[in-house]
């Protein structure tokens, strides 16, 4: 992945502006994650983002493109995560190494945070992003469900 530098930041709020997992930040909360808080990179069609067993444990919020997750054994989908959506949870949530692997389908921008920058942010900004986090991981719990209910006899 490139790490995308020199953008300005008008241009990365009008990026941030149209994802829907920051649709509850003030616009003063997103500049402040913006400016201090996360990176912005470009991963690049067929790159991968992490792969399994990484140690890594960033964050990624996709803002544009398309990011597919596979397991490594026979490369079976997980799932696709499209602007808005975030992956890399397990790893940023509880420090461990990456459970599966997530590769652009396209060329990908995403939004990194690290953990310890969670802890140096003000709280209400925190809490925001948590809410997003156990929002999304309830709607993904619900897609399963459901898609379990139509796969079982």
């Amino acid at each position: 992945m490139k790490l995308i530098e020199h953008i300005a930041m008008y241009k990365r709020m009008e990026i941030i502006n149209r994802v829907p997992f920051f649709r509850s930040f003030e616009l003063a909360e997103r500049q402040m994650l913006l400016e201090s808080f996360s990176q912005l990179y470009l991963c690049q069609q067929g790159r991968y983002v992490f792969k399994l067993h990484e140690q890594s444990q960033q964050l990624y919020i996709v803002l544009s493109g398309e990011l597919v997750v596979f397991r490594q054994s026979d490369h079976k989908e997980l799932g696709h995560i499209r602007p808005g959506d975030f992956v890399g949870e397990g790893a940023f949530i509880a420090h461990r190494e990456r459970s599966t692997n997530a590769k652009a389908l396209t060329d990908t921008i995403v939004l990194a945070i690290e953990p310890l920058a969670l802890t140096k942010l003000p709280v209400v900004v925190r809490e925001k992003i948590k809410d997003q986090l156990i929002l999304g991981m309830s709607e993904r719990i619900a897609r399963l469900s459901s898609l379990l209910e139509r796969h079982t006899p």
